[in-house]
């Protein structure tokens, strides 16, 4: 928790513009927009038809990122971090998974933002990023389905 209390301190001292991306991702990890930092692609419409293992307990939602804005990243989220139809009842905290390459136990939004390149120029930790639950239509293929309310 402090380190995310160290950000927001950092991001609040500046009027600027500031791109809160974490750190410099490790050596040899991908950076482009649309895929996880292992390399994986994460859109929505070039894996629509994998089968993806979702964690009991999780659902797969729709992030919405500011550089690919015609698409949609899948993630695995915990839903208990997610709100309700009225927008409430959401744990406070984050806890997801990356449906690349299949890398577990993201605790903040921020390392996970980072992790899937979701490139964000508001407070990673912002989830309301995550736009749009997803589920399987009729052919099973992976589809945009209701908006996730979020409140306040």
């Amino acid at each position: 928790e402090e380190e995310e209390e160290e950000e927001e301190e950092e991001g609040s001292e500046s009027s600027s513009p500031v791109s809160y991306q974490m750190k410099p991702p490790p050596e040899g990890c991908c950076t482009t927009d649309g895929f996880c930092q292992a390399g994986k692609d994460l859109r929505l419409v070039s894996i629509s038809n994998e089968h993806i293992e979702v964690p009991s307990g999780f659902l797969l939602v729709g992030a919405k990122s500011p550089s690919l804005p015609d698409h949609l990243l899948v993630c695995a989220v915990d839903k208990r971090f997610l709100p309700d139809d009225n927008g409430r009842n959401a744990l406070l905290g984050f806890s997801g998974n990356c449906v690349g390459c299949g890398k577990k136990g993201f605790c903040y939004f921020t390392e996970f933002s980072n992790h899937i390149n979701l490139k964000l120029t508001t407070q990673p930790k912002k989830q309301k990023h995550l736009k749009y639950y997803l589920v399987r239509n009729a052919q099973g293929a992976l589809t945009k389905g209701s908006v996730i309310c979020w409140k306040g």
